[in-house]
């Protein structure tokens, strides 16, 4: 063999053993490859084919719903605004009663102590009187004793008068030479010690009757500050008092619930009414607006109202069994507000999203109205159009209503059999 086929065989061989390499290899790549691709294909060939040999389920129509609902009849009425409060308990009248002379306290009266109460004009205290009567005695000793002067004086100037007439005729002279000569000056100063002397008496008399100290208005005793016995001068405090005819509330409103109140510009005109609550709402009492304070309240920024309540402690009607209102005591008001004529009142949960009311038609589907209130208080709001007389109010709750939907009224003949259908359609 010659060396050309030598060198041609080996290449042969070569090749033949690469060739052997390389198809192991090919192999398991392309397994990889074609064996996810079948069955991809298989699963598709076999869903489009189920989807095809499966017949279509029958959509059937949603049932009607028929909701059952609770109603109101509304009708057309007359209506009072009330006007919710909170208040503080003040007094009307008080003082702090003090000595206008000096003295030993010789008198007390019994109910002189705290929570004691007091007539109008009874003697609290006495002071011991015997100084300021002796000045009396000596007062009425010095007028006696100017009088005196006065009328000895005017005999004089009448002995006067007659001598300068005597000696001087009808002749004009200068008017101060004839004063003097008939003695007026004289006169003049007897009439002024005369009246001096009869203001010293009265301030005498003043001050003996100011020994007896007197209650100044029906009151109750809240500080106590003398005792019999005590030496008291003038201008010390003796006792508080508050006037026990009136007491008076301290409200707070919102500045726009002021036009619906009648709020008296001058004494003695009348204002609204109120109902005053206390001991948790359990007592009331009748009071009555007599003043809007001039400026707000700094805190909340709200207008302020004095209520006037008559007898607070029950001084007059024992009988009642209530108990007194107590100063600083809080309490709720009910100020009665100017009235509404031809308005229809609706709970204030029967008004929807603020200014919608629902309405249960006469066939039978729900009506949603928009409405305007002229009043709202915690329980009730107040509508002047939007319902008449005889219309169903639905004062039930609805998830997700819908204006024409179908509703019943619970209480017809037929809610019975819709309530069940409700159920098995649930």
């Amino acid at each position: 063999m010659t060396q050309k086929n030598k060198d041609k065989s080996r290449i042969t061989r070569q090749d033949s053993l690469e060739h052997h390499r390389i198809i192991p290899g090919i192999i398991p790549f392309l397994v990889k490859i074609l064996l996810p691709l079948l069955i991809l294909g298989a699963g598709i060939t076999g869903a489009a084919y189920i989807q095809k040999n499966t017949s279509k389920p029958r959509r059937r129509p949603p049932a009607q719903m028929t909701r059952l609902v609770n109603i109101e009849p509304v009708r057309r009425t007359d209506e009072q605004v009330v006007i919710q409060a909170m208040g503080t308990v003040e007094p009307a009248r008080e003082l702090v009663l003090r000595s206008k002379v000096s003295g030993e306290v010789i008198s007390a009266h019994p109910e002189f102590t705290e929570g004691g109460f007091l007539e109008a004009g009874e003697e609290i205290l006495k002071i011991n009187p015997k100084d300021y009567e002796l000045t009396v005695t000596q007062m009425k000793s010095r007028v006696a004793e100017a009088s005196y002067q006065m009328k000895m004086e005017m005999g004089q100037q009448d002995i006067a008068k007659r001598e300068w007439e005597l000696l001087n005729g009808k002749s004009n002279d200068k008017d101060a030479d004839k004063e003097l000569a008939t003695r007026k000056p004289h006169l003049e100063k007897a009439r002024a010690e005369l009246r001096s002397a009869k203001a010293e008496m009265e301030q005498a008399r003043l001050n003996l009757s100011r020994t007896r100290i007197t209650a100044p208005f029906n009151a109750v005793v809240r500080t106590k500050e003398a005792e019999i016995g005590s030496q008291v001068s003038s201008g010390e405090q003796l006792s508080e008092l508050t006037g026990t005819d009136e007491y008076r509330i301290r409200v707070s409103v919102p500045v726009d619930r002021l036009k619906w109140i009648t709020i008296p510009r001058k004494a003695g005109e009348p204002g609204s009414q109120a109902v005053v609550k206390h001991h948790d709402s359990t007592y009331q009492r009748e009071g009555t607006v007599i003043r809007l304070l001039s400026d707000l309240d700094t805190e909340a920024h709200m207008a302020r109202l004095l209520i006037s309540v008559k007898d607070p402690l029950g001084l007059e009607k024992t009988d009642t069994g209530e108990p007194p209102l107590l100063l600083g005591e809080y309490v709720s008001v009910e100020i009665k507000g100017k009235k509404l004529t031809d308005v229809i009142r609706i709970p204030r949960t029967a008004l929807r999203d603020n200014d919608k009311i629902w309405v249960a038609g006469q066939d039978g589907t729900l009506i949603i109205r928009q409405v305007r209130t002229i009043w709202r208080d915690n329980n009730s709001v107040f509508l002047k159009n939007g319902l008449e007389n005889g219309e169903q109010l639905i004062l039930s709750d609805l998830s997700a209503p819908v204006n024409g939907m179908s509703v019943q009224v619970a209480d017809s003949p037929k809610s019975g059999k819709i309530q069940k259908r409700d159920e098995h359609d649930e």
